[in-house]
């Protein structure tokens, strides 16, 4: 008997220790304004260019959810004309346009708010641009490619493209992370370096504090690495600042995400 206890306690010291399960909630602060900037760096024609936006945020409650009124205030960058023209013709004609998105109590965005009418101010922001190019432009041909994608949008494609760029500011809101060894990832990745592929690897808890969690997560496939660092408040469930970079050959990929308080 004594023997039969003894080997159940060496079994129950032999198994790995369960993974703590570290709760996020999401509990945006209301009515304050934010500045949320996305710097990118990829390389176009032969040498790195910068890519950057950005976008006033505000939430308000309503309900059981929010509401996250959005505008895109800013677009630059300084690479040559035949890399900068698709995405001056994809973001230009949402600079100015203010969008009230519909978060559910988790931080899902579930709506924005007279979808239609914000989607006819982007079309006709699109039209305006192909009606002052040269038909034989570059940027001609970069709007008309953007035209295309908008008129081929289902409502749901619509909410998904205008709600793309917000979305990393939620992933974790509303759920649980895995402490220790962490939490295993399968998707794709590679655009815009090149054709998506598969990618899997893990997304592991870096470091831990009162108010704070780093996030790390590390994915690799055929030609592609993916390191992604996330700086996460406990408090409010919001992805503050986050770091890319994605490898997909010999070229190189760098991006910068960051959620301040507005001056």
């Amino acid at each position: 008997m004594k023997r039969r206890g003894l080997a159940l306690l060496l079994l129950a010291l032999a198994q790995p220790a369960l993974a703590e399960r570290i709760s996020i909630p999401f509990a945006p602060p209301i009515n304050r304004d934010f500045v949320y900037r996305i710097e990118q760096y990829r390389p176009v024609a032969g040498k790195v260019s910068l890519f950057s936006a950005t976008r006033a945020l505000r939430f308000e409650r309503t309900g059981d959810g929010y509401i996250l009124v959005a505008t895109l205030r800013a677009i630059d960058s300084d690479a040559p004309a035949a890399g900068v023209e698709p995405y001056r013709a994809a973001l230009g004609p949402l600079v100015g346009i203010e969008m009230r998105f519909r978060l559910d109590g988790r931080g899902r965005i579930v709506a924005l708010d007279d979808l239609d009418a914000v989607w006819v101010r982007v079309r006709a922001g699109v039209d305006a641009m192909l009606a002052s190019f040269a038909p034989d432009s570059d940027r001609y041909r970069a709007a008309q490619k953007v035209q295309t994608l908008f008129a081929g949008l289902s409502p749901n494609g619509r909410l998904a493209l205008l709600a793309g760029e917000l979305q990393p500011l939620f992933l974790f809101a509303g759920s649980q992370v895995e402490d220790g060894a962490g939490r295993g990832l399968r998707t794709m990745a590679g655009s815009p370096l090149g054709r998506p592929m598969p990618v899997e690897g893990a997304l592991t808890v870096a470091g831990k504090g009162a108010d704070a969690l780093d996030m790390e997560e590390k994915l690799a496939g055929e030609g592609v690495q993916v390191a992604i660092r996330y700086h996460l408040s406990r408090a409010t469930g919001l992805v503050e600042s986050q770091q890319r970079s994605l490898a997909v050959g010999a070229q190189a990929l760098t991006e910068k995400r960051s959620l301040t308080l507005a001056p």
